[in-house]
């Protein structure tokens, strides 16, 4: 299955984390703004990535922005984060997704750090074994 990483990165985290990915995969790594949609069609699985800030995902607006593409493929979305994928704050941040395109794709949580603030723990390929175990399958 042709795979692409698509991710967006304010503070190095999601970058770090798409080419990890990217390597693993041997798969294509692009930015948010490094394709157009032709580009996505060439692909049967995308998985976007990208920070959360202060409520905001920007993986919010590419999904919605490119749904009419994006909805017959599959899609994985990685969420970076401070905060666990269960506390309120996170959950409020994963409503903003449209339910008709948050049903359909797969969601990871993993962690990042703000400024050397670190609570889940490293910016670290292991926090990738979940999506890799998943993307395995």
């Amino acid at each position: 299955m042709k795979t692409a990483i698509f991710y967006r990165s304010f503070l190095g985290n999601s970058r770090n984390y798409a080419l990890w990915l990217g390597k693993y995969l041997k798969t294509d790594v692009l930015g948010f703004n490094d394709f157009n949609n032709e580009t996505i069609k060439k692909y049967q699985m995308v998985v976007v990535i990208s920070g959360t800030y202060a409520g905001w995902m920007p993986l919010t607006g590419f999904l919605q922005k490119h749904w009419e593409i994006l909805k017959n493929k599959k899609v994985i979305v990685v969420s970076v984060g401070i905060s666990p994928a269960n506390v309120p704050y996170t959950k409020k941040t994963f409503q903003k997704i449209p339910p008709e395109i948050l049903k359909k794709v797969k969601h990871f949580r993993i962690p990042g750090n703000m400024f050397g603030i670190k609570p889940l723990g490293d910016v670290e390929k292991e926090n990738l074994k979940e999506v890799v175990k998943y993307l395995k399958k």
